[in-house]
């Protein structure tokens, strides 16, 4: 239950967001202590303010461990805030960390 995506997320490229995130990697999300002590009930606001608390930004490390921010992005995939709720943050100069590009 806690690793699907929400009712009526948008399809991207005709598939669920989160096959984004190759499945390996996925799964190490899903199992990793990060994702299940601190993703398990985040809305929108509350990862925003997890995604603020967040020293860097990366892929996986030591033994193919996934970082905080890749656990923040699937969470993001799934939970699917609304556009308006995402730039409101970005455009916030209070937030102005939370900028980053993600290419695959």
């Amino acid at each position: 239950m806690a690793n699907t995506t929400v009712r009526g997320a948008q399809a991207i490229h005709g598939q669920n967001p989160q096959s984004l995130v190759e499945s390996v990697i996925r799964n190490r999300i899903y199992e990793s202590s990060y994702w299940k002590e601190h993703c398990f009930a985040l809305t929108a606001e509350t990862l925003i303010e997890k995604a603020i608390e967040l020293k860097a930004i990366g892929g996986v490390y030591g033994n193919q461990k996934p970082t905080e921010f890749l656990c923040l992005l699937l969470k993001l995939l799934q939970i699917q805030p609304e556009k308006e709720i995402l730039l409101e943050y970005l455009r916030a100069d209070e937030f102005n960390r939370i900028h980053a590009d993600v290419y695959g």
